[in-house]
């Protein structure tokens, strides 16, 4: 089959590890890695060991981020205790929304105090979204203050099947709630985790059959709006520790998993392009990449991992599956930056 093209697919949760934990992977690596797996703007998460909690963080993060090969948006964080700078920070056309940790995660970001969110949610006067990582009964208590003070409210990477029934039932009463999913709540269970061990442990951890076929159900009646990697690279070593690390990389595994997922009859080609680029585009107001597109094969089977990876912590736990669609072009403002799996 000949070549199709795609527009430049948008990936709204990457963790890209810089400053501070560059062994696990920085904007170069990171950045490759997007554009092999076809995504041309990216945003990046602020829980790093020097978190993005003030303007200053960010104006350094916008610093290194200079040697990446696609273009990166940022989320701004917050621990309860910086909403003076929350004006600046949503104003920032480099910052396209909030990331509040209300479970917890990596780093030390945690949100425990009702107060403090109440506070959080007043003063983020923004259309940007407020992001929240939020399990269980925290999703409602973030649903309530969105409602109450008409804020955009984004709840990352759901994995129950109670969750995706709260966010079907907030968009029923027309409350502004999106929700995104990740590829290995997508794609693993539990039950993996007894093959993959800790490289299958991440927050929110992988939940049941039963939860995975809501999370599908959710993704084909529109409570689901959108698929974020949740790109969380850790080194082998990180990963193989007394207390091995959370998270998974997933930025070179996303696209091929979804045109998997079409292949098996499960998803339609025009539901990667809603999942991976549309919705993205309009919830986080992402302008415009002009003469920006990808080219691939849909029907072309590769082995994840087959030639390696860019991410520099080099493993998936999607290692050998067969997947679909592999990315053979991506050409950024006119300028070809990957072919044949080279960049140029």
């Amino acid at each position: 089959m000949a070549l199709r093209k795609f527009p430049g697919l948008i990936d709204v949760h990457v963790h890209l590890r810089e400053p501070g934990a560059t062994q696990k992977e920085d904007f170069l690596t990171g950045s490759r890695a997007a554009i092999a797996g076809g995504f041309t703007f990216i945003i990046d998460m602020p829980n790093n060991p020097i978190p993005t909690f003030s303007l200053k963080a960010l104006e350094e993060k916008i610093k290194l981020s200079k040697k990446a090969v696609c273009d990166i948006g940022f989320h701004f964080g917050t621990n309860g205790k910086n909403l003076n700078s929350f004006k600046g920070a949503y104003l920032h056309p480099r910052i396209f929304g909030l990331k509040v940790y209300l479970n917890h995660t990596t780093g030390d970001f945690l949100i425990d105090d009702q107060q403090v969110l109440e506070q959080i949610f007043t003063a983020w006067e923004s259309e940007k979204p407020i992001m929240v990582h939020a399990e269980g009964k925290k999703i409602e208590e973030c649903i309530v203050l969105a409602k109450k003070y008409n804020r955009n409210l984004h709840i990352c990477h759901i994995s129950q099947r109670e969750e995706v029934e709260m966010i079907r039932k907030a968009k029923k009463r027309k409350l502004r709630v999106t929700a995104g999913v990740t590829p290995h709540h997508l794609f693993l269970t539990d039950k993996d985790v007894a093959k993959l061990g800790p490289f299958a442990m991440m927050k929110p951890p992988l939940g049941t059959k039963k939860d995975q076929d809501a999370l599908w159900r959710g993704i084909l009646d529109g409570t689901i709006d959108l698929v974020e990697s949740d790109h969380a690279p850790h080194t082998k070593q990180e990963k193989l520790n007394d207390k091995p690390a959370f998270g998974v990389p997933n930025l070179e595994t996303t696209l091929g998993l979804l045109y998997k997922a079409v292949h098996d009859k499960k998803l339609k080609e025009e539901d990667v392009v809603r999942l991976l680029y549309e919705t993205p585009q309009k919830i986080f107001n992402i302008p415009e990449q002009k003469n920006t597109f990808i080219e691939l094969d849909p029907e072309k089977s590769y082995r994840v991992g087959e030639n390696g990876y860019q991410t520099k912590c080099d493993w998936s736990p999607f290692d050998k599956w067969e997947v679909y669609g592999k990315v053979e072009r991506v050409v950024i403002r006119n300028a070809k930056v990957f072919e044949d799996g080279k960049f140029i």
